[in-house]
Order: structure tokens, then C-alpha cells, then sequence
């Protein structure tokens, strides 16, 4: 595991989802390359400009998405990959302003139709005012996700 940037006071955002399909699914599209820029960070009236994955302990990912003028660049780095119980990324927001990292800590359950995903966001407190937008952000993307593997 590669170390993680600890935030002091952070704000914290959790949401889960169940999926019928196995973890493993699930767990594979968070590195599937070819894919995520299909539902993570996509938004409905942007346009994909970018997307690079390098699915290892160190390495990370980019999606790009053209929002009107603006091009919202997420840029991400792997800290734990624990195939199919456990991911963990640190990421910004690079819309050429101040970079502040968040992490993302992503958790994997069993259940007996498939399996529950559980995903825990945690930000600098500057962010706090933006509790419902992220837990709306959050359910989209893993909206996307399900319709992405369905």
C-alpha cells in the first residue's frame, strides 16, 4: 500500500449500493481502462476528452470530461488494490485552480444475490457545504457503473 495523504478534520460522505453480480465484476470495472470513462466522473451533458488507467499500487487514472467550457479533469492515484475486497484512491480536481486531494476509500461485500459496494469519500471540511451534491455525484456514478456491467 502506498501511503495516502491524511487529511486533518475531514469531511466525510458514504454511500452503497447493491449490485447483482459478483464483487469481483464490480471490482474490475474501477480498473477497467477501456471502460470508466463510460460512467466514473461522465457527466450527461459532458463529453469524454480523456481517459488513461494504470491499475496498480502507485499508478491511477484520468477521465477528462468536456462540461460546457470547462474541461473537468479527475486525476487519481492508487494507494491499495486488494482484489475483490478492498480499493483505495486519493484524487483532485483539475480545473486549473488549487489542487485539493480527497480520498476515496472503496469496500466490497459479498451478499447472496451479488454484493454490496460501499464507498466512503473523505475531504478537506472546506467542502462540507457540498454534502448533498456529493452523495447525488456519488449515486450517478454508481448508477453508470451498474448500467456499465448490467
Amino acid at each position: 500500500m502506498s501511503d495516502i495523504r491524511r487529511i486533518d478534520n475531514p469531511f466525510v460522505v458514504k454511500v452503497s449500493r447493491e449490485f447483482n453480480t459478483t464483487r469481483e465484476r464490480v471490482f474490475d470495472a474501477w480498473l477497467d481502462g477501456d471502460n470508466i470513462g463510460k460512467w466514473l466522473f461522465a457527466s450527461s451533458d459532458g463529453v469524454v476528452k480523456e481517459v488513461s488507467c494504470d491499475p496498480r499500487v502507485g499508478g491511477g487514472f484520468v477521465v477528462a470530461d468536456q462540461r460546457g467550457d470547462e474541461l473537468a479533469r479527475h486525476v487519481a492515484t492508487y494507494h491499495e488494490i486488494d482484489r475483490p475486497q478492498r480499493l483505495v484512491f486519493s484524487y483532485y480536481f483539475d480545473a486549473g485552480e488549487e489542487k485539493v486531494t480527497s480520498n476515496v476509500y472503496i469496500d466490497f461485500s459479498e451478499t447472496e444475490k451479488g454484493c454490496i459496494l460501499s464507498l466512503t469519500h473523505e475531504m478537506d471540511d472546506i467542502y462540507a457545504e457540498y454534502e448533498e451534491s456529493a452523495i447525488q455525484g456519488w449515486n450517478m456514478i454508481l448508477a453508470g457503473l451498474a448500467k456499465t456491467i448490467a
